[in-house]
């Protein structure tokens, strides 16, 4: 009996977090976070050297987003010397604030541009931005830099213990993981799919959300397989078609059961047109954040150049500001209750601190109302353990946030505004092969009567609206449990 509980509860938590990766993420960010500070009060170091390791530590687990263990190792050796020359320079530009701003404006569009080179460029951006801001938030003077090097080399080490020793991962694991992920998905689609066809005054919300995380699923294989070692590469376009072929024949279904009810949806990117965006946004930001708190300016400029990270046009900008925002109002008051109840205990305030910020990488990034939350604790726990937590200063938080969403909704409507596609009638939740370039490539075409090798089951494409909703109970269950049968033919975990 507990053991068939435990199986099932794991069975849910390997369906919500497809290959465990926010799992592991969490896991690597906290270990890292606690070795770094471990070590550098071991060494005795101050609290500007150690605020300046315990943020490496956990931007070192934010930056890296190649899901393969050998990529992961080369993006840890290339933003070490980013994040040295990006810090270094907020530094010693920091007694000349007419040159550091501008500095930081020219480093905001180059790591924004970064991102045309794929993966690798979007986390080494992240890196230079993340390691200048930390030189404007800990105040970090020429004469501090020796020392906060030292932090940083610190940081980077312990994030490469926690990674590849104290929570490794191997590719063959990862895709393994995935593929049962994407499974578990698939069932959950094709169940809500029977139960919409069954009863279609049920409400299509619920197999809306199945098809878009059984989409996310498809996309963590493809973005896997495309990422892969040469090594791998041998059976990864095998891998790709069938993975592709499965999800767009299970969005094809959910598609026609929700028309059959009534509903739609759909979303692309341009790195030069971004950086002129963040760029612009980051500016306006710098300029009202002086005005709302000449110490603490950088929050808003923080604000600006997130909310355009994973953006792909307007409508994109406008839900993460709006997420940032209700993110942190919550978190306020969320953290400085941590800090009252802990209140002179240094080790729970340490706990508290560990537990946001494994919080905030297991959260998925579509809840990024929630992921800001625990960034928001996490702060406030700093700064308590600083002894410079207030209210006042917490407010001033919130302005800035909001001043920054503001200046990037600004950006996006003005500056080289792009809009979302217009949906089609075919469109539902996630498209498959309307987002990435793999599953693009790959997605059977909807041709009611093609029977070339990406047709996927008996007569795939005849499940109209029409014909659904002409069709008794058992017929509609009969028919959907062929295609069932099809698409399970289609996807067989090696």
């Amino acid at each position: 009996m507990v053991a068939a509980k435990t199986a099932a509860l794991w069975d849910r938590i390997t369906a919500a977090d497809p290959g465990l990766l926010r799992l592991a993420a969490g896991l690597r960010a906290a270990l890292g976070l606690t070795l770094t500070l471990a070590a550098l009060t071991a060494l005795g170091q101050p609290s500007v050297v150690l605020m300046t390791g315990g943020f490496t530590a956990v931007v070192t687990s934010l930056a890296i987003s190649d899901p393969h263990p050998r990529n992961q190792f080369r993006t840890l050796l290339a933003g070490a010397p980013v994040a040295l020359a990006a810090l270094t320079a907020g530094g010693l530009l920091a007694p000349f604030p007419l040159v550091s701003r501008p500095a930081f404006l020219l480093l905001i569009f180059a790591a924004v541009y970064a991102r045309r080179f794929g993966r690798r460029g979007l986390d080494l951006g992240i890196f230079a931005f993340m390691a200048y801001f930390l030189s404007q938030f800990a105040a970090i003077r020429p004469h501090q830099l020796p020392h906060v090097t030292g932090a940083l080399a610190v940081a980077f080490a312990a994030a490469a213990v926690a990674r590849f020793c104290l929570v490794p991962a191997t590719s063959h694991g990862i895709l393994t993981r995935l593929r049962a992920a994407f499974d578990s998905r698939l069932r959950a689609a094709q169940q809500a799919t029977e139960d919409l066809l069954t009863d279609s005054s049920a409400g299509t919300r619920g197999l809306e959300r199945r098809l878009e995380r059984l989409h996310t699923s498809a996309l963590l294989i493809q973005d896997f397989l495309h990422e892969a070692p040469t090594a791998h590469h041998h059976d990864a376009t095998a891998e790709l078609e069938r993975t592709a072929r499965v999800d767009a024949t299970a969005q094809r279904l959910g598609a026609r059961a929700i028309r059959a009810s009534k509903d739609p949806t759909v979303p692309p990117a341009n790195a030069v047109r971004q950086a002129y965006q963040v760029t612009a946004a980051a500016a306006l930001a710098m300029l009202g954040g002086h005005l709302v708190s000449p110490q603490l300016w950088y929050w808003a400029v923080a604000t600006a150049w997130v909310v355009f990270i994973n953006a792909e046009h307007t409508g994109d900008v406008l839900a993460q500001s709006g997420q940032r925002l209700l993110g942190t109002v919550a978190g306020v008051p969320f953290g400085y209750g941590l800090a009252i109840l802990a209140a002179g205990n240094t080790s729970l305030a340490l706990a508290f601190l560990f537990a946001c910020v494994f919080g905030m990488f297991y959260t998925p990034s579509s809840s990024y109302w929630a992921v800001t939350f625990f960034i928001t604790g996490s702060l406030s726990m700093v700064l308590a353990l600083l002894h410079t937590l207030s209210p006042e200063l917490l407010s001033l938080r919130i302005q800035e946030t909001a001043l920054g969403a503001g200046c990037g909704i600004l950006a996006a409507l003005l500056v080289v505004p792009t809009k979302p596609p217009p949906s089609s009638c075919e469109a539902s939740p996630p498209k498959p092969g309307a987002t990435r370039r793999g599953i693009a490539t790959h997605a059977p075409t909807d041709d009611k009567n093609s029977t070339g090798p990406n047709q996927t089951g008996p007569d795939a494409g005849a499940l109209d609206p029409r014909a659904l909703r002409s069709m008794t109970l058992d017929e509609r269950c009969g028919r959907l449990t062929a295609h069932r049968a099809a698409v399970g033919r289609g996807y067989c975990p090696r």
